[in-house]
């Protein structure tokens, strides 16, 4: 009779974990990032960066077709708790982003000047630190210069705020956020820079064989008589 309880009470707990998780899930701001019209092979593979971005609460394999309408997506995006669509459109001069609020708006309109792709910087660099694990937990949001009194301003703030969820300072578990979205404005060009880092916790005020054996990084102790010496020094 024990053992049966003990499995009942183990269903009851994961079950309300379960529930509590999609709860969790559901009450946080979700997003579709999808083109309308023709596009090139370069802007399709910037939505799917912006994918990686937006994760883990956005829809990574969204498939678009020709015949899919604003609509279609609308419908679809109350039923599984959209919030956001990420729209990008092309011109024969211009490559322009809608931000969309669900249901009613507002939508901001901002024209792309220039883009990196994710394949382009990690080829640019001798060591990446881009892994799965850094898309289990949604980035850290830094607003940079978004202080001023201007109505578009303090709205492209709210905006860009709410897109993700708001994170509990007493709560938050650091080594869970991986990554950093850093959005910057420059009011004199009137410019906005959009910006995906990798972050990493280092270890402040410890030895240099200290912050490696932190890092899970080997040292080289062949110099060495103790490892004593390489905590002290």
């Amino acid at each position: 009779m024990g053992r049966e309880s003990k499995t009942k009470n183990q269903k009851r707990a994961r079950a309300a974990a379960q529930q509590r998780a999609q709860e969790q899930f559901a009450s946080v701001p979700h997003s579709f990032v999808f083109h309308r019209g023709r596009v090139g092979r370069s802007l399709q593979q910037l939505i799917l960066d912006v994918r990686r971005v937006m994760e883990p609460f956005t829809a990574s394999t969204l498939q678009v077709r020709k015949k899919n309408s604003l609509k279609d997506f609308v419908a679809v995006a109350g039923p599984l708790g959209v919030t956001h669509f990420l729209v990008f459109t092309k011109s024969p001069t211009n490559v322009n982003f809608k931000l969309v609020r669900l249901p009613g708006g507002p939508t901001l309109t901002f024209k792309v000047t220039q883009y990196s792709l994710i394949k382009d910087v990690v080829s640019s660099l001798k060591r990446h630190r881009m892994h799965e694990q850094q898309f289990t937990h949604h980035p850290l949001l830094v607003l940079n210069n978004f202080g001023l009194q201007q109505m578009h301003v303090k709205l492209m703030a709210t905006m860009f705020q709410n897109m993700f969820p708001s994170i509990n300072v007493h709560k938050v578990n650091l080594n869970a956020i991986k990554r950093c979205l850093l959005i910057s404005y420059n009011a004199d060009s009137q410019l906005l820079d959009f910006r995906h880092y990798s972050l990493r916790v280092v270890p402040v005020g410890a030895s240099k064989g200290l912050k490696k054996l932190l890092q899970e990084k080997f040292p080289n102790m062949s110099r060495l008589e103790d490892i004593s010496e390489l905590l002290a020094k």
